[in-house]
């Protein structure tokens, strides 16, 4: 060993373990690796015993420093494909996979430190959707606060509440259920491709604060939004995608939802609605004359953009509640 080696490690053991366990924490794990791991017995020992390490995944030439630190990671972001052994990750609090396969689901096990799962959509939706769906309604993650997934399928009539999670992005075919799945939800993305039944009796969501409503389907009708919104009459935060086909495929228009706003979300405050222009509608000058019409519609309706077709899509409305004038005098 060098003159300097030895000082080197000598420096370091004039320095308390807390200082380390504290400044470990913010440093990635590859130079945690490269520059400490194998220094001395009493540097591994700390190492070893970390617990709030992030690490981001992204090749097979990962695998034997992630192994090494693998019961020392509370936040991991996977990008590889391929088997992860994902049981080593005992202390995972947030886990994200960014492409999914159905192996890497189905390792996905019951967890009492997962907080946060993020699931990117792929290919395979429906296959991995079953086992990640009857995890959820299991409540397989007792802590979790933050979900998104592609489907929740609510195939057993069943299930357990999840009252820690309050924040989700995810596609269902039976929002009622939704609602009563997860009751402390306060932000909920919402897509939707098929109708609901409206023959059934729900009941109301009242801690829902922030929704987004997703249609990906010309399919979805008023009604649908209607009896979605009659259930989460606390809102005060809107925000709906409409579908990318014109009218008049699409069932949705303004003059129509308008009113449903004003019935059922009274303590709205923000409100962005993005809907397609029918194709005679080219262009913008067209519309100045009727800006005037939609603002009377609603009272958040502050801001009207008609955006011009392009090669690539439709026009479209854009109504806003916060207008320019308020982002700047914001900022």
């Amino acid at each position: 060993m060098s003159d300097y080696d030895i000082q080197h490690r000598s420096s370091l053991e004039i320095f308390p373990d807390e200082l380390f366990f504290e400044l470990f924490e913010y440093i990635p794990i590859y130079d945690l690796y490269r520059t400490f791991f194998g220094l001395n017995q009493r540097i591994n020992c700390i190492l070893e015993n970390l617990s709030n390490l992030f690490a981001e995944w992204t090749t097979n030439s990962d695998d034997e420093i992630i192994d090494k630190f693998s019961s020392c990671i509370s936040r991991l972001i996977v990008w590889r494909g391929g088997y992860l052994n994902l049981k080593r990750f005992h202390k995972v609090r947030s886990l994200k996979l960014c492409l999914p396969t159905i192996e890497q689901c189905n390792e996905i096990q019951p967890s009492l430190t997962l907080e946060h799962l993020h699931i990117e959509s792929s290919g395979n939706k429906n296959t991995i959707t079953d086992q990640l769906s009857l995890l959820l309604l299991t409540n397989a993650f007792p802590r979790l606060r933050i979900c998104r997934i592609d489907e929740i399928k609510f195939d057993e009539e069943n299930f357990q509440q999840i009252p820690t999670l309050h924040t989700l992005i995810t596609r269902t075919q039976s929002p009622e259920k939704l609602f009563s799945l997860c009751p402390m939800l306060t932000y909920l993305r919402l897509n939707l491709k098929e109708n609901i039944s409206e023959s059934l009796e729900f009941e109301s969501h009242l801690n829902l604060r922030h929704f987004e409503l997703g249609i990906y389907s010309t399919k979805i009708t008023l009604s649908t939004i209607e009896t979605i919104l009659s259930l989460i009459p606390n809102l005060t935060r809107f925000t709906l995608d409409g579908p990318c086909n014109p009218p008049p495929q699409n069932k949705i228009d303004i003059c129509s939802l308008a009113p449903l706003l004003t019935r059922y979300l009274t303590n709205l405050r923000i409100i962005h609605i993005s809907l397609p222009l029918n194709d005679n509608h080219l262009d913008p000058k067209e519309f100045e004359n009727e800006k005037e019409l939609l603002k009377k519609l609603h009272p958040l309706f502050n801001q009207i953009i008609f955006r011009s077709r392009s090669y690539y899509a439709p026009g479209r409305l854009l109504i806003s509640s916060i207008t320019d004038n308020h982002k700047s005098t914001r900022m």
